[in-house]
């Protein structure tokens, strides 16, 4: 089992609301890292709000000795070859500890950055991607004459490569991703080295992990699974609930509203609002009730299974039509232990990315409480070890 936390420049109690968010500092990010890396924690995914994660990352790599760096990435904005350039070099320096978040984004998201591919065809894009990356990082002279990529080999530098730095991992740095759409779970099915997924009801989250696994095994492949998730984790479930409530108190049913509103125009398009939204599932038309009247919905109706609940979180609030996201891991230490053992054991999941806020001390908290009570991997530690 592994279990990674999480990096970002903006933090706070409920940094989602400006009142709860406190300025970007780098100070607390190199503080932050400093953390995880003396925690037993196998790495950190990077958040890509805000700061550019390339630079934030390379900032801390002087700074921490066996964390692992989780790099989102958006195929097609950076060019194949300056990527596998970037990778060889960030590997170089931290001494093979990159790992790649393969992120599809969207529309709205990429356009920002002058990439207007539709939705299907965008993992076509980001399959011609990887494959061209992964030939350049592993030192192959590439010539690639794609349908979005076209590479050539600079033929003023001699040896097999036109990439000079040697890799640090072979084949080449790991890649993670996710993908719940039939073409996102077929792109992963070719690409993916761990498939990811949030965490969401065991039943939802193992026809997801089930379909992604199927998908592989048609192309001859297997897939490690992990999930992210939200996590509170207290001495006593009593103590995790309570701060539950108070995050939701802190957000306020206004701002839940407000935010709900904006996810399902996102979601859903059109005209959709929590005013004409109607749901064939009851506890989430008491979720909707409850918002549409301004009032916080019990913790009964935002449990989705035993110790997880959907809560407000920075990119989304209250999940009213079943999607998944927010997921909150709630409990005491021996109650969230289970869930991961459970999950490992049923599902086949080994990868746990958990975020809490304020990023530092809830890593600290999780590390004290939650990781004493599980097998975690040290397979990484004793590699970097030997290589060095």
């Amino acid at each position: 089992m592994k279990v990674f936390w999480y990096v970002s420049p903006v933090d706070g109690p409920f940094p989602w609301k400006p009142e709860g968010r406190s300025a970007p500092d780098h100070r607390n990010v190199v503080s932050l890292a400093k953390t995880i890396d003396r925690l037993p924690f196998a790495g950190a995914l990077f958040g890509t709000y805000g700061h550019d994660v390339w630079t934030t990352a390379s900032t801390l790599i002087p700074l921490t000795e066996k964390m692992r760096f989780l790099i989102p990435i958006y195929p097609g904005i950076t060019s194949p070859r300056l990527l596998a350039q970037q990778a060889l070099t960030f590997d170089d320096y931290s001494n093979g500890r990159l790992l790649f978040n393969l992120v599809n984004g969207t529309d709205t998201v990429l356009a920002q950055y002058g990439l207007h591919v539709p939705h299907d065809e965008r993992y076509e894009l980001s399959a011609e991607y990887w494959d061209a990356f992964r030939k350049l990082y592993s030192g192959k002279a590439v010539v690639h004459d794609g349908r979005y990529f076209k590479v050539s080999r600079n033929r003023e530098i001699e040896g097999p490569t036109s990439l000079p730095v040697p890799p640090r991992q072979l084949p080449h740095p790991p890649l993670w991703g996710a993908g719940a759409s039939p073409a996102g779970v077929r792109h992963a099915a070719e690409i993916v080295d761990t498939y990811l997924a949030f965490l969401n009801r065991p039943d939802r989250l193992s026809a997801q992990l089930g379909e992604a696994r199927t998908a592989a095994a048609a192309r001859g492949r297997g897939l490690d699974a992990g999930v992210a998730l939200w996590i509170i984790v207290r001495k006593t479930e009593e103590e995790a609930q309570a701060q539950l409530r108070w995050l939701l108190e802190q957000t306020g049913a206004d701002w839940i509203r407000h935010q709900v509103d904006i996810d399902l125009r996102r979601a859903l398009g059109g005209n959709v609002s929590l005013d004409n939204l109607t749901s064939p599932d009851p506890q989430l038309q008491r979720r909707i009730d409850a918002l549409r009247a301004g009032r916080i919905p019990e913790l009964a109706d935002l449990q989705l299974a035993p110790h997880l609940y959907t809560g407000p979180t920075p990119p989304s609030a209250l999940d009213v039509i079943g999607t998944g996201r927010g997921t909150y891991l709630v409990g005491n230490p021996h109650q969230v232990a289970k869930v991961f053992r459970d999950l490992q054991a049923s599902l086949g999941v080994n990868v746990f990315i958990l975020q809490n806020y304020p990023l530092e001390s809830e890593a600290e908290r999780v590390a004290d409480l939650l990781l004493p009570l599980l097998d975690l991997d040290d397979e990484w530690s004793a590699a970097r070890a030997a290589a060095s």
